[in-house]
């Protein structure tokens, strides 16, 4: 009996992992220690990404690349999970200002943002903070460069 507790209780958790919580997105507290920023809107996951998509170009970001890990998920594993897409937004001038300071930095690079169902017609959109993932590269020439992206892709999350 104890058995199919645990393993129970360990299949809730790895589903509650693998999907995320509703109520967790919601308590999230967006502040300067985290790596990303987000924003819950209501609306359909359909309706959400053509936004996301939108506010981006509005912000000189390009879509680069579209991955559907829902499916690949589904298809690697098995198990289902929510609805969850990750674009690659790429600022093609800032891209290649960073290009020009570090030859390496597309290691870092596009700045990823996903897209996540969390029911009830409720998505998470959150973007990578490039102020934060650019400390990698300890490079000081980067800091401008990544605050100006960023401040880019806050003000399309914020446009959701």
């Amino acid at each position: 009996m104890k058995k199919k507790i645990f393993y129970f209780a360990t299949l809730a958790l790895s589903v509650l992992l693998i999907t995320g919580s509703p109520v967790k997105a919601q308590k999230r507290n967006q502040n300067k220690d985290t790596y990303y920023f987000f924003k819950v809107v209501n609306m359909t996951f359909d309706e959400a990404v053509v936004r996301v998509k939108e506010t981006l170009k509005e912000q000189g970001f390009g879509v680069v690349s579209e991955t559907n890990m829902q499916e690949k998920i589904t298809k690697a594993t098995g198990k289902e999970m929510n609805p969850y897409l990750i674009l690659g937004a790429c600022n093609p001038h800032g891209a290649y200002e960073a290009l020009q300071i570090d030859g390496h930095i597309g290691l870092l690079l596009p700045c990823n943002v996903i897209v996540r169902d969390l029911g009830n017609d409720r998505i998470e959109v959150a973007a990578i903070d490039p102020n934060k993932s650019m400390q990698t590269a300890d490079n000081p020439k980067l800091k401008p460069l990544a605050k100006e992206v960023g401040e880019k892709l806050k003000l399309a999350i914020a446009n959701i």
